[in-house]
């Protein structure tokens, strides 16, 4: 939790961001060590990733971000680190209750988020950045964190 919640409080890990280029993420970390196989208009992919932090861009020509999230339903999480080649981990699979608890102990008000609370998922969303928590809540499990993450949800001019 200790890497997620400056995540959720700012909305951004370092220069991934949204608004920011690609280019940024990519002079501060490293080439991404992962890239989705779909392209996008320009044919280059829009989703990167960093071990557990995954970076989507515009599907059009500009490589803004329009999304950043963490997976977080890995047994271990892997991230970067300082030391390029070279990722830090970090427990993986988070339960409700431990990731309450830590952003109520680091003063992070936190609401119920009703678009993504389904049969088999709940989420939150922290207002002040606009990081949306969801929890798988399989039958007999204790609710587990499957991701946090910041979206854009409207359009930009590009191209």
């Amino acid at each position: 939790m200790d890497i997620l919640i400056p995540f959720a409080q700012t909305g951004r890990i370092g220069a991934a961001r949204l608004g920011a280029e690609l280019k940024d993420v990519v002079q501060e970390l490293g080439p991404p060590w992962d890239y989705g196989s779909s392209t996008g208009a320009d044919g280059l992919p829009y989703l990167y990733a960093y071990g557990s932090l995954e970076i989507a861009v515009c599907h059009a020509h500009c490589q803004v971000i329009d999304a950043v999230m963490v997976q977080t339903d890995w047994t271990t999480m892997e991230w970067p680190s300082q030391e390029p080649g070279q990722p830090q981990t970090f427990p993986g699979r988070p339960t409700y209750d431990e990731a309450l608890r830590a952003l109520d102990e680091a003063g992070c008000p936190w609401e119920n988020y009703q678009p993504l609370t389904l049969e088999d998922q709940c989420a939150i969303r922290v207002p002040a950045s606009g990081a949306t928590f969801v929890f798988a809540t399989d039958e007999g499990e204790k609710p587990v964190l499957c991701s946090v993450s910041v979206a854009q949800h409207r359009p930009h001019p590009c191209g």
